[in-house]
């Protein structure tokens, strides 16, 4: 009789271990909502305008130059530093764009009018072909223009395609820079921090495909096979570095999921992260340990939360491994909560950039 029963019993065990797994595996990661996207934006909203404190960084090659920040570069100049502005901005776009009646609409239509003027665009195109300014913000902040561009050049708000052409000239000769700077950039820059060359990439790439800027894709495409498909075993061990707002490995794994076909990139991942056991990834799956949050250095720490987040998810959508992607989502999970549980303890030092990585983040 036990022996009949188990006929259909081995069935149904089967069964119910697999609703179990496929369970397991349904990890639900933050997403943006109309709360959320109102207190994110508010910080954007705050800071692009703002023009003290800021950070100081320029080298003047001619005395006419020695102006203030916010009259040589008078779209983005709050926000601490440019890069930030800029992406404060794309912060601001990217919200009305997904969330039309977002409480601070009426304020973000007018600083989007204001900064992204004809007038104040050209100005800032004039100091960026400057001698002295042809390396300025290379090539964290050339990316992040590229981002905001592609995210008003396809946005069907009536100013959208107005702001977008006023922008034009400056991405082309950005765009053309970065060209230029790949031929003669021999190894690629492998930081934590605004240098590294494979996350600039990866905003650069998604600017290429909405933009259809074939000339700059092509070339990153060609430097990444050329550069980063040989690498194997990143040295996760040495992650983080105590003011990393970035991944390194990360960043290159979720920049070569963008450039090769999944199968491809399945070979590739597990050579270059071998393993994703505790001992080995460990590194990546325990939070970082944030000791100073409202220190601008150490704070940079929440970000890396975010950054690694989304790369993870990035990274994820390729893998064919069921087990190795809900690892993915699972840690993702864990840095995007505490992320968003400790940015708002930053003080302006966070708070005036962090609200990007976390709209970015909650995007995916």
């Amino acid at each position: 009789m036990l022996l009949k029963k188990s006929k259909y019993l081995i069935p149904l065990i089967i069964l119910i271990i697999a609703c179990s797994e496929n369970k397991a595996e349904k990890i639900e990661n933050i997403r943006l909502n109309d709360k959320l996207a109102n207190e994110l934006v508010s910080l954007s909203v705050k800071c692009v305008d703002q023009k003290y404190p800021y950070k100081i960084g320029y080298r003047y090659s001619d005395e006419s130059w020695l102006k203030p920040h916010y009259e040589l570069t008078p779209s983005f100049y709050g926000c601490w530093d440019w890069h930030s502005a800029v992406h404060g901005h794309w912060a601001m776009v990217k919200i009305l764009k997904d969330f039309p009646e977002v409480a601070d609409k009426d304020v973000i239509l007018s600083k989007l009018d204001k900064n992204l003027s004809k007038e104040n665009l050209n100005k800032e195109f004039q100091f960026f072909k400057q001698d002295f300014a042809k390396g300025f913000e290379r090539t964290y902040g050339w990316a992040w223009l590229m981002k905001l561009y592609s995210e008003l050049v396809s946005w069907e708000h009536k100013k959208a395609q107005k702001w977008a052409n006023n922008m034009k000239p400056l991405v082309d000769l950005l765009s053309q820079r970065t060209i230029s700077f790949l031929d003669k950039l021999s190894t690629p820059l492998r930081p934590g921090t605004h240098a590294n060359t494979a996350f600039s990439f990866s905003l650069m790439i998604e600017y290429s495909k909405v933009a259809n800027d074939k000339l700059l894709f092509n070339k990153i495409k060609e430097y990444s096979i050329k550069n980063f498909l040989g690498d194997i075993n990143c040295p996760v061990q040495y992650e983080p570095s105590g003011t990393d707002f970035l991944s390194p490995c990360l960043a290159e794994a979720a920049l070569m999921s963008q450039i090769l076909e999944k199968r491809e990139f399945n070979d590739w991942l597990y050579k270059f992260l071998p393993s994703f056991d505790k001992k080995s990834f460990g590194n990546i799956i325990n939070i970082p340990e944030v000791l100073d949050p409202e220190d601008p250095g150490i704070g940079h720490l929440i970000g890396l939360m975010f950054h690694r987040a989304w790369t993870l998810k990035d990274i994820a959508i390729k893998l064919y491994d069921k087990s190795d992607k809900n690892l993915f989502l699972k840690i993702a999970k864990n840095h995007s909560e505490q992320g968003y549980n400790i940015m708002f303890d930053s003080g302006y030092g966070g708070e005036h950039w962090l609200a990007t990585f976390a709209i970015y983040n909650f995007s995916k």
